[in-house]
């Protein structure tokens, strides 16, 4: 494992993450761990500490992993990689964009099909170990009928899930 490869690996992510953290977590998972970095274990306590933290959980995991192996200077070289590519990509569009007219409509149409597809591709990977648990299952239909039916606050539902999670989990 090396500095290098984990900063190539937030480099190239960095390009992929159109539509927010979420979008891209599920392509995070299969890189992170094939690598080496991470087991899958490792991976879904890591989301879990990332989704505590304020700012965006890509970026956060990008800073913990960095963190967790290579101390300060790896949290911020992965931090750095990971927001290094967009920064690119819109100073990019903006260059380009003096010269042709974008249809911004058309563009955002087509990105939202793309992120809701690696969403449901980050969802079914985070919750494939655990579909076989009842009480994750019961958990996390509870948190959708009262998100949906009664239209409960999510972070009243984070607090609650994560109190009930330490309730049931807890070693």
């Amino acid at each position: 494992m090396s500095l290098i490869k984990l900063n190539l690996i937030f480099l190239k992510l960095g390009f992929l993450s159109f539509g927010g953290g979420w979008a891209i977590v599920g392509i995070l998972k299969k890189e992170l761990i094939s690598a080496g970095f991470l087991t899958s274990t490792e991976f879904a306590e890591m989301v879990s500490i990332a989704q505590m933290t304020p700012g965006p959980i890509a970026l956060n995991l990008a800073t913990y992993v960095g963190y967790k192996y290579f101390g300060f200077w790896g949290g911020f070289l992965n931090t750095f990689f990971f927001l290094l590519a967009p920064v690119l990509t819109m100073i990019s569009v903006f260059m380009v964009g003096k010269n042709v007219r974008l249809n911004s409509d058309r563009l955002s149409q087509a990105l939202t099909g793309f992120t809701t597809i690696m969403v449901l591709v980050t969802l079914i990977s985070l919750a494939n170990s655990r579909l076989t648990d009842l009480w994750f299952f019961l958990i996390a239909m509870t948190v959708f009928v009262c998100l949906n039916r009664f239209k409960i606050h999510p972070l009243i539902l984070i607090f609650a899930g994560g109190f009930m999670g330490v309730l049931l989990y807890a070693h």
